[in-house]
């Protein structure tokens, strides 16, 4: 049974992950790119599907019933230019892997953090993957600058 402590950190973070899902659906409707690129946009979506849906059946009827609507209205306005397409998404992984991960330090549940680990790890490799579109310089894939949403 999840604490009220660590079912008030996982609505967020699946909050998070609604805002994120319905970002890449909302890129993949639009088939504005073409092969591999679209393919990536697809994978991503379904990634993030999936976490939704992990952290909706962990929460149960406590699960997030929106998702975090400041997210999504600020990364799909910066979507509207299909030349920041990239660095936008790359700044949602990241944000999205340093919330995961604050949230994990504050977790008492080992099964909700190693759920959550588990993300992390995905969603690190799609801001490493996303950094790739951008530029081959290394740091931008590696190093990620982005504050969690997540601070108590």
């Amino acid at each position: 049974m999840l604490s009220d402590a660590d079912i008030n950190l996982l609505i967020p973070a699946q909050a998070l992950e609604l805002a994120a899902r319905d970002i890449y659906a909302s890129l993949v409707s639009r088939a504005t790119k073409s092969g591999d690129e679209q393919a990536l946009l697809e994978l991503i979506h379904s990634h993030h599907v999936a976490y939704e849906q992990s952290l909706n059946g962990v929460l149960g009827k406590r699960a997030a019933t929106s998702r975090n609507a400041e997210v999504y209205t600020r990364f799909f306005a910066a979507l509207s230019d299909s030349s920041k397409t990239w660095s936008t998404l790359l700044e949602l992984e990241n944000i999205a892997v340093a919330t995961h991960t604050a949230i994990i330090e504050k977790l008492s549940s080992a099964k909700m953090a190693a759920l959550l680990a588990s993300v992390i790890t995905v969603e690190a490799r799609h801001a490493a993957i996303l950094a790739t579109q951008i530029s081959s310089n290394l740091s931008l894939a590696l190093d990620n600058p982005q504050q969690a949403l997540v601070t108590q």
